[in-house]
């Protein structure tokens, strides 16, 4: 089970590095705040999968993917489109 939750922490981290890189800010003056907090959650996210902190790691990447999913349906963020297929937009 251990090992489960540390192969899906890994591969939430890599996909969240890849939003993350991948992610355009469309209108900067109503995001600022917003990107500040998903910056954070990123690096709590790589803070706890190296501290082997799996569940925490999986739960902050969740909350990175919500904030980037809703920013997208708010028209204030883009992606790129190979990793559209990711969000419900």
């Amino acid at each position: 089970m251990e090992e489960e939750i540390r192969t899906s922490a890994g591969k939430e981290v890599d996909r969240i590095k890849k939003i993350m890189d991948g992610l355009k800010v469309v209108d900067s003056k109503k995001t600022d705040s917003l990107v500040r907090v998903m910056k954070s959650y990123y690096d709590d996210c790589v803070s706890f999968y190296r501290k082997e902190k799996y569940l925490q790691c999986l739960e902050t990447a969740f909350i990175v993917w919500a904030y980037v999913d809703a920013g997208l349906h708010l028209g204030v963020f883009k992606v790129p489109g190979d990793l559209k297929k990711m969000f419900t937009i």
